[in-house]
């Protein structure tokens, strides 16, 4: 992986957060975290992200499908991938729809990414 590899994680969860950012870091990514969708945004327009990995339910009622078009926006070849601990396959079919690459359990590990 080249160093231009710069990839977007959104996550709220703390611990999570910081054990995957560390991973994909590792794995030759320049690793972005927000815990939030408006934090997300203003990150990828400073950064414009090659990947982003998006957790489906984030703080307030906020939804990770919510950030697919507007990061899609912003760079139109981007990979992302959505993590949820509460898939379904109707979710899945959303995500797929509106651009995501690939729907993941958010137990998968930083490798399968």
């Amino acid at each position: 992986m080249d160093m231009e590899s710069r990839l977007l994680l959104v996550d709220d969860d703390e611990v999570f957060g910081a054990v995957m950012a560390r991973a994909l870091a590792r794995r030759g990514f320049m690793v972005n975290w927000a815990r939030e969708g408006a934090q997300a945004l203003q990150l990828a327009r400073q950064h414009h992200p090659t990947h982003a990995v998006l957790d489906l339910r984030l703080l307030e009622g906020e939804s990770g499908l919510d950030l697919i078009e507007p990061l899609r926006e912003i760079n139109p070849s981007i990979r992302i991938v959505v993590l949820t601990g509460y898939a379904s396959i109707a979710t899945a079919i959303d995500a797929i729809k509106l651009g995501a690459a690939y729907y993941l359990p958010k137990s998968v590990d930083a490798d399968a990414i």
